[in-house]
C-alpha cells in the first residue's frame, strides 16, 4: 500500500508538473536575466529578506543588487544546479520547486515546476546530469525519508521511493542525511542520529555513519550501514556537500561536532576528513585528516570540491558553545576562515586576502577557468570573492547589496 501511494502522488505531481509553467509564483522584474553571464542567487537586506535570481556580466566590479532586475522567489528557497538547469525549492509553507535554464534567446526562465508533501532537504544528482535527486526530511517521528527522482529536461517526478535510512524507535534516533552522492551503482547517503520529536539532538554524535544504496534501482533499505568511530557525524545541517566525490572515484567526508554548528551534546572525537575509496563502500582505515591538529584546534564547518584533489573549505576558528551559533549573524559568528585543503597531501592552506566571515548555507560551488565565487559577508558588509585555486589567493569583487548570495551558477 505503501509504494502505491508513492506511485499515485508521483504520478499527481507529474500531471500538476504540466500545468505548471504559468504560475506567477516566482515573477520577473523589468530586465530580463541573461545566461551569458554568471547567474547567482540573492537575499536582500532586511530581517526578512526577499530571494532573486539574478545575472550580471561582471561579478568582479561595480554592485549586484536585485533592484529592477531579477527573478522573485517565494520565501526561503534551497538551490541546487544540476548540468544548465538551476533548481529552487520552496521551505515551510511553500511546497514548490522549479527549474530555470536559458532559452534559445539566452534568457533565463522557469523550465517548469513541481510540488511536494512535505520539504525538501536534501539534493543530490545522477553522474550524467539527467537526475535530481531530493529528499523529503521529516522532523517529528519516525516517517520515511522520501527520495525524488527529477527528470532535469522537463522538470517532473519520475518516482519516489521511500526510506528510513537509519531508525530506532526504542531509544528515539532517526537519521538526518547530510548528502546524496551518487558513485557508479551506489548511493552514498551520511547522516545525523538525532532525536525523534524534533529537538536536533545528536544522540550518537561520536561515530561517522553512511548509508549505502543500489543505484539506481534505490531500495527502501540500505544494503548496508557503515561507520567510524575516529571522528563525528558526517556533514551539517542545510549543507549538501557533506560528502564529495574526486576524479578518481574516492568519496570524502567532513565531520564537525560542535555546539556552534548544531550538535547537542557536542562530539567527543576530533573534527575531520574520512574517505572511502574508489571502488569500495567501507571507509579506508588507512585515513583519517584530523582537522583540529592541522588548523590548531580549527573545526571545519563545510566544503566541496574543486578539482585536483582539493577542497574549498570553511573552519571554525574556534567553537563558541552557543548552539547553532554558526549559522548566525551574531558578533561572535564572525570567525570562519576559507581554506583549501588538498585530501591527498593532508594540507590546509589559508586563502589569503579574505577576511574573517559569517556563512550560513551555500550552494555546490561553481568553477571557472581555475576560480572559484564567494559571497564573504563579515559583520558590516558583504562581497563577491574571486578564489584563485592554484595560488589559494582572494580577490575582492563587486558589492552585494543584500545580505547573501547563496550560490553562483552558470546556466
Amino acid at each position: 500500500m505503501k509504494n502505491l501511494k508513492s506511485l499515485n502522488w508521483a504520478l499527481a505531481v507529474a500531471l500538476l508538473t504540466l500545468g505548471s509553467c504559468d504560475s506567477d509564483d516566482n515573477k520577473s522584474n523589468t530586465n530580463d536575466q541573461k545566461s551569458s553571464g554568471i547567474s547567482m542567487s540573492l537575499i536582500t537586506s532586511g530581517a526578512a529578506g526577499t530571494e532573486y535570481i539574478v545575472s550580471k556580466e561582471d561579478v568582479m566590479s561595480g554592485e549586484i543588487s536585485a533592484q529592477g532586475t531579477g527573478i522573485e522567489q517565494t520565501g526561503w528557497r534551497f538551490y541546487y544546479p544540476v548540468g544548465k538547469t538551476l533548481f529552487a525549492s520552496g521551505f515551510s509553507a511553500d511546497n514548490q520547486c522549479a527549474g530555470y535554464a536559458a532559452n534559445n534567446e539566452g534568457v533565463i526562465q522557469l523550465k517548469g515546476q513541481f510540488i511536494f508533501e512535505n520539504s525538501l532537504e536534501m539534493f543530490g544528482k545522477s553522474d550524467d546530469n539527467k537526475t535530481l535527486l531530493a529528499m523529503e526530511i521529516p522532523r517529528v517521528g519516525f516517517a520515511n525519508r522520501r527520495l525524488h527522482f527529477i527528470n532535469v529536461d522537463n522538470v517532473s517526478v519520475q518516482k519516489i521511493v521511500g526510506t528510513k535510512i537509519f531508525s530506532d524507535e526504542a531509544n528515539k534516533q532517526v537519521a538526518w542525511p547530510t548528502a546524496l552522492e551518487v558513485r557508479s551503482d551506489k548511493l552514498f547517503i551520511p547522516y545525523h542520529v538525532l532525536d525523534s520529536e524534533g529537538n536536533f539532538s545528536t544522540l550518537d554524535a561520536n561515530k561517522a555513519y553512511v548509508a549505502v544504496y543500489s543505484y539506481p534501482n534505490v531500495g527502501t533499505t540500505p544494503e548496508k550501514i557503515i561507520s567510524d568511530d575516529r571522528t563525528s557525524n558526517i556533514g551539517v545541517n542545510g549543507g549538501t556537500t557533506g560528502l564529495i566525490e574526486t576524479e578518481s572515484g574516492d568519496l570524502y567526508s567532513f565531520s564537525c561536532g560542535t555546539v556552534s554548528a548544531g550538535f547537542s551534546t557536542a562530539s567527543t572525537k576530533p573534527s575531520g576528513i574520512l574517505k572511502i575509496k574508489a571502488q569500495t563502500t567501507e571507509f579506508d582505515k588507512d585515513y583519517f585528516f584530523n582537522i583540529e591538529t592541522a588548523t590548531n584546534g580549527g573545526k571545519i564547518f563545510w566544503f566541496d570540491y574543486i578539482g585536483g584533489n582539493k577542497a574549498l573549505a570553511r573552519i571554525l576558528k574556534a567553537d563558541t558553545n552557543i548552539p547553532w551559533d554558526a549559522f548566525s549573524r551574531s558578533q561572535t559568528a564572525f570567525n570562519q576562515k576559507l581554506v583549501i585543503i588538498d585530501l591527498v597531501a593532508k594540507t590546509v592552506t589559508d586563502v589569503a586576502n579574505v577576511p574573517l566571515h559569517a556563512k550560513r548555507y551555500t550552494s555546490p560551488v561553481f568553477i571557472q577557468d581555475g576560480k572559484v565565487y564567494e559571497s564573504i559577508e563579515t559583520e558590516t558588509e558583504a562581497y563577491v570573492y574571486q578564489i584563485d585555486i592554484a595560488t589559494a589567493t582572494g580577490k575582492k569583487g563587486a558589492k552585494i547589496v543584500g545580505q547573501s548570495i547563496k550560490g553562483f551558477y552558470k546556466l
